[in-house]
């Protein structure tokens, strides 16, 4: 199956045929096909990328990319979730507008999504560092905005994050991509210790960066460098 980009070659080469060049050759030829991150996992950075930027022009284009790459309707359902936590759900709802047609598109229906109450996977499993971030929440955001709080505890970590069609690789591969992507460099640490705890490799994360940095713009990456190495020190 084949999806046409919101630009064609031809377009992007009559104003800048060296953009049409690189584009080829540094992300199509190139960055998508080098070894260390799957496709699979190339697709789901690139989508939380776009989504966590609200870059709506690049959306139809990788949403249709990534399912034709083995995402599941599953899994970007959960993704989109996922990142209305962590880039707000006016972001999240950009996507919803663009992916009810890919959806409709390729005969997906509700009863094809995740239930509201799925059978959670453990803590253990999902949330390695659970005591950390908790002793996190009740230092830094109880005593002056309990209601947050509450929202991320009982909410975000103890129910979108245990959510099972969405593995714990992929929720702390787009979640260290929604960070950088949006320049929130203050949570890459933890969050990149995080995605050690459930397996992410040094180099996996270096090429998670070396990708990112084509999505979201070089400047975002450089910053986020030390942060994330210091998780794999």
């Amino acid at each position: 199956m084949s999806h046409k980009s919101a630009l064609s070659p031809e377009q992007i080469y009559s104003v800048s045929p060296t953009l049409a060049t690189y584009t080829k050759t540094l992300i199509s030829d190139d960055m998508w096909n080098r070894p260390i991150l799957s496709k699979h996992d190339r697709a789901m950075i690139t989508v939380a990328a776009l989504i966590a930027r609200q870059q709506t022009m690049g959306m139809k284009h990788y949403f249709n990319l990534a399912m034709d790459l083995g995402v599941s309707a599953k899994e970007m359902s959960e993704v989109v979730l996922h990142m209305a936590f962590y880039a707000g759900w006016s972001n999240a709802f950009a996507a919803v507008d663009i992916l009810k047609d890919i959806f409709a598109e390729r005969g997906i229906s509700p009863d094809q999504l995740p239930t509201l109450e799925p059978e959670m996977l453990p803590m253990s499993q999902a949330l390695p560092d659970n005591d950390f971030f908790m002793g996190l929440i009740d230092q830094n955001i109880r005593s002056f905005v309990p209601k947050l709080a509450d929202n991320s505890t009982d909410v975000l970590y103890h129910q979108v994050w245990l959510r099972p069609d969405l593995n714990p690789r992929d929720r702390n591969l787009i979640s260290v991509t929604a960070l950088i992507a949006q320049g929130l460099y203050d949570f890459v640490t933890v969050y990149s210790l995080r995605a050690k705890a459930v397996g992410i490799s040094k180099e996996e994360m270096q090429e998670l960066l070396a990708h990112l940095a084509f999505y979201a713009g070089t400047p975002y990456i450089v910053p986020a460098i030390p942060h994330v190495a210091k998780a794999y020190e």
